[in-house]
């Protein structure tokens, strides 16, 4: 007999959460761990649980669930982590496949559709749904980004809508020194001299869009 999946659940809407707890561990082979509502208590639950798979929403109202990937990851490199969104806001899809998530699935999906998606990530693979693989497909090569890495992207984005380097390292996870190093790269690569000209010369160059 083959061992279970162990999922831990990560979703800041506990009514569906524990619906898919529910219909998940009628599944064979698939064992809920732990479902958990905020980034703080994924995080403790990853080290703990003993989970082979995460199954994560976007957005945990206290934290970045994409920014998670990263440093789950980081603390847990043999665990395994997914996307189950609705969000199909492609700038959020295509950052967690830049922080090489296992897997992203749709939450329009079906249960089917998600229990044959999750076996796949437990098994190694990696797994997009095809809305995410259009969007890869369409995404715009990585020469238009003057050479920036996915988290310079996103931070000059962050720092083009307003927000502080303390705002960026809480929405990132990251320390306001690490936010400062990698503006400091951002420099150096777009060659500007002042901090007061960066933004400008993003939104020049096309590198950032405006807040909507």
């Amino acid at each position: 007999m083959s061992r279970s999946i162990k999922i831990i659940i990560a979703d800041g809407q506990r009514l569906l959460s524990d619906s898919l707890e529910l219909a998940l561990n009628q599944q064979d082979g698939i064992e809920v761990k732990q479902v958990v509502d905020t980034g703080a208590a994924l995080i403790k639950s990853a080290e703990k649980s003993g989970a082979d798979l995460v199954l994560t929403e976007v957005s945990l109202g206290d934290a970045d669930g994409v920014a998670l990937i990263q440093k789950i990851k980081r603390q847990n490199p043999n665990l395994r982590v997914m996307l189950l969104t609705q969000n199909e806001d492609s700038a959020h899809v295509l950052k967690a496949v830049d922080y090489n998530v296992d897997g992203i699935q749709m939450k329009s999906c079906s249960l089917d559709e998600l229990v044959v998606s999750i076996r796949i990530v437990a098994s190694g693979q990696k797994f997009y749904a095809p809305q995410v693989l259009k969007m890869i497909a369409s995404r715009p090569p990585v020469e238009s980004q003057a050479g920036l890495s996915a988290r310079e992207v996103e931070i000059m984005q962050m720092l083009a809508e307003g927000l502080s380097a303390r705002e960026i390292g809480e929405r990132l996870l990251i320390s306001s020194r690490t936010v400062e190093t990698h503006k400091a790269n951002i420099m150096r690569k777009l060659n500007v001299k002042k901090a007061t000209h960066l933004v400008k010369i993003a939104f020049d160059r096309g590198l950032v869009k405006a807040a909507r």
